[in-house]
């Protein structure tokens, strides 16, 4: 080949594979369109008997309260039989972000502690960032609930326990699909495009009994108090911009 023509056929090769990558570039430069995080502590505490999914659980703002900057979920069985528990749902809704909770969450038979968000109004969609089974303390389950309630779950395991100790759970919520992670690591990522105008409260909870964990018995109860808590050191939000 002449070296005139070769010279010209390189350019041109590399001006294509410079207009093949600028696509690459521009969908991956995210942080310019990211705000600050903010502190989420502005909550609406449920009151009241809950029995969606045939659980056990009262919720009373008794079991409610801040510990330094902890919020902290106080569940337990009273004398006359009643399992009480709490419940908090952001006053605010959130959008496109990060939402993460750094979450010390209780074991025993029949607990369902969560970290979790939802529209509420209608319900769907959910995005749990976690849910722990109290008797299967070695497993962390995330899972995406669209508008119709399809399911898609990841779970990921521990063979020290999620349970009784510090660890970040979180979702990122884009335009175009959902990523999950626990402490930085990715667990799953799906494709997902929410209804226009949808929004995201944040939401903290103990839930007891049901059809999911079944119900609780005497070792539940086994504690030097006689209670568990589900506790939540920090509940950022990060917007993201699109």
């Amino acid at each position: 080949m002449p070296l005139t023509l070769f010279k010209s056929v390189r350019s041109a090769v590399t001006l294509l594979a410079a207009c093949l990558l600028l696509p690459l570039a521009a969908h991956s430069a995210h942080a310019s369109s990211w705000g600050s995080p903010q502190t989420v502590n502005s909550w609406n505490t449920i009151n009241g008997r809950w029995t969606p999914n045939n659980e056990l659980e009262t919720y009373t703002p008794n079991c409610v309260w801040y510990d330094g900057g902890t919020l902290m979920i106080k569940t337990y069985k009273a004398a006359d039989g009643t399992y009480y528990s709490g419940r908090v749902e952001s006053k605010a809704l959130y959008g496109y972000g990060t939402y993460s909770f750094t979450a010390n969450m209780p074991s025993g038979q029949g607990l369902l502690p969560a970290v979790w968000a939802a529209y509420l109004n209608p319900w769907l969609p959910e995005f749990d960032a976690a849910e722990i089974v109290g008797q299967n303390p070695n497993t962390v389950f995330q899972t995406l609930h669209d508008q119709n309630n399809a399911q898609t779950q990841y779970s990921k395991n521990n063979s020290s326990g999620w349970t009784n100790a510090f660890h970040t759970y979180s979702f990122t919520w884009w335009p175009d699909h959902v990523d999950f992670a626990v402490d930085g690591t990715i667990t799953g990522s799906k494709p997902y495009t929410t209804p226009a105008g949808t929004g995201m409260h944040f939401i903290v909870d103990t839930a007891v009994g049901g059809d999911w964990p079944g119900n609780p018995n005497a070792s539940t109860w086994a504690t030097t108090d006689g209670a568990r808590y589900l506790k939540v050191s920090s509940i950022t939000y990060t917007p993201y911009y699109p």
